[in-house]
């Protein structure tokens, strides 16, 4: 046995000879090679410890919240796909390849300052806006990139300080690197932006939706301004015409209501919104929902139209107007938000509830059906919370008319919008009027063809107790012609004498929520 191992070893041993011998002439030629490659290697090295150092640094350390105008913003960069990234949650964001260089910009909208965006278009419009957040980005930009530029060359230093302790030359060549591709990236990019690259932006999110509109809203701007132009002149030549020829003269004690809904983000309506109000000389206003589109905090900008009309305003919550919405409108003066209780303007009393869903994504919004499976969900709530008031109220607010169905019989009118179309039915002697899309359905106003028309409501009630709906018109204004057509629709002779038929009494479900209470503005 010992005798084995030893010639396994023997043979081990002639073999490792054998190989080295066989091997050497490859080494005597690779020898020079290696004396070539490896100063290259000590430089490459330290090189890639600097560069790696420096995109570490920028990642963790190199982002920096700054202000542009009314916009809170988180700025970032590091070293990476040459393009540039806005990002506006929860909708989504846009990048364009703005640049040469290997530096991946990012800015994040995080916040928006409403009263100073209010403010500012206040005083000088959107070109106001867009002047100031530019200044300011521009005064920022300067900073920022100096401050990565620092951070990126302290984490080339102590990531070669770790690697190579206190050989300095490897340290020396690794901030060099830093401060080449850094730096370089940087002057590159500034160099080589173009801006004019979001002509043509890659969305993402919810904004993949907007290249469906770009083109049409553009088209559609130059009808927009003159639209708008000829809003107030048409509204309120109707209105007066309209006053002298009316079917019944107007009482100086009648009070009128502007029932308004499914404003959808559209200044437009809110401008048609406020000129109605004031021709029609209307004690206050009813919104029943839908004042916004996505439900993001930088909507809340329409509510800035809200102290515009003068009278007090009562809002109900639509499917696509947010909670965040719903207690910045209530913090307005003159505002009386209803979800759950009722309030008494003028010695009207309206109880408003807000809609149950909560629809802003329209690439993952419920299909109707569960939206109407969720209205009708709250109706025996709606039932139950206005059967705990001292009386019926006179108005019953609510953004989806399903929500509402087992007060017919109860109440005199409901009042709603969500599908935008007017429309009025009779059910048990309660009048449901529902109204069409105040703001012409948001962006569609004018990329449809056709127009979608701006529709309103007029309620005008005789005082009393209880007071007396007597009369309602609706209002259309189209945007493509600017016509403007007011019909009146007297209550006794459209509907007949209304008398309230409470439906067979039944067993009633528990209720689902507390018992309402009052709020007056």
């Amino acid at each position: 046995m010992r005798s084995l191992f030893s010639t396994i070893r023997s043979d081990i041993r002639h073999g490792l000879q054998a190989l080295r011998r066989a091997v050497a002439p490859l080494g005597r030629v690779l020898r020079p090679v290696g004396r070539v490659l490896r100063p290259v290697v000590r430089i490459l090295v330290p090189a890639l410890i600097g560069i790696v150092g420096a995109w570490i640094a920028m990642t963790a350390a190199g982002p920096q919240n700054v202000t542009a105008g009314p916009f809170h913003v988180r700025l970032e960069a590091s070293l990476g796909k040459g393009e540039t990234v806005l990002a506006l949650p929860p909708l989504g964001s846009l990048s364009a390849d703005t640049h040469s260089a290997p530096l991946h910009v990012t800015a994040t909208v995080e916040n928006v300052d409403i009263e100073r965006l209010t403010e500012t278009i206040r005083r000088g419009g959107v070109p106001l806006l867009v002047s100031e957040t530019q200044s300011d980005a521009l005064k920022r930009i300067e900073p920022f990139a100096l401050r990565l530029f620092l951070v990126g060359m302290a984490g080339a230093f102590i990531l070669s300080l770790v690697v190579f302790r206190a050989r300095w030359r490897p340290v020396a060549i690794a901030c060099l690197a830093a401060f080449v591709v850094v730096g370089g990236s940087e002057l590159a990019a500034y160099s080589t932006f173009q801006p004019s690259a979001f002509a043509q932006p890659t969305f993402s999110g919810s904004l993949v939706l907007a290249h469906q509109l770009l083109g049409p809203v553009r088209e559609a701007t130059g009808r927009l301004q003159d639209f708008t132009d000829e809003l107030s002149r048409v509204v309120g030549g109707a209105a007066r015409v309209y006053a002298s020829i009316q079917n019944q003269p107007s009482s100086s004690d009648e009070i009128r209501v502007l029932h308004i809904s499914d404003i959808h983000l559209s200044p437009l309506g809110m401008r048609f919104a406020q000129e109605l109000a004031r021709a029609f000389d209307v004690n206050f206003v009813v919104d029943t929902g839908d004042i916004t589109s996505f439900g993001t905090p930088a909507e809340n900008l329409i509510l800035s139209y809200v102290p515009g009309f003068g009278v007090p305003y009562v809002f109900v919550r639509g499917n696509h107007d947010s909670m965040d919405l719903q207690n910045s409108i209530a913090q307005l003066k003159n505002v009386t938000v209803l979800d759950g209780n009722a309030t008494t303007v003028d010695g009207i009393e309206i109880y408003g509830l807000g809609d149950p869903s909560f629809t802003p994504n329209k690439l993952a919004a419920i299909d109707d059906q569960q939206i109407a499976e969720q209205a009708r969900g709250v109706d025996a709530q709606v039932a139950q919370q206005v059967a705990a008031l001292e009386r019926p109220p006179d108005i019953v607010a609510v953004h989806d008319d399903r929500m509402a169905q087992s007060v017919a019989g109860s109440v005199p009118l409901v009042i709603s919008g969500h599908f935008h179309i007017t429309r009025a039915y009779v059910e048990r002697g309660t009048l449901y009027l529902q109204v069409g899309s105040t703001g012409g359905a948001g962006a569609n106003v004018f990329t449809e063809e056709g127009g979608v028309p701006l529709e309103a409501q007029i309620l005008s009630f005789t005082p009393g107790s209880p007071p007396r709906l007597v009369a309602y018109d609706d209002v259309v204004q189209s945007p493509v012609t600017g016509s403007l057509t007011v019909t009146r629709h007297l209550v006794t002779e459209d509907a007949g004498k209304l008398v309230l038929t409470p439906p067979p009494p039944t067993e009633s479900p528990s209720p689902t929520s507390s018992a309402t209470n009052r709020t007056s503005p």
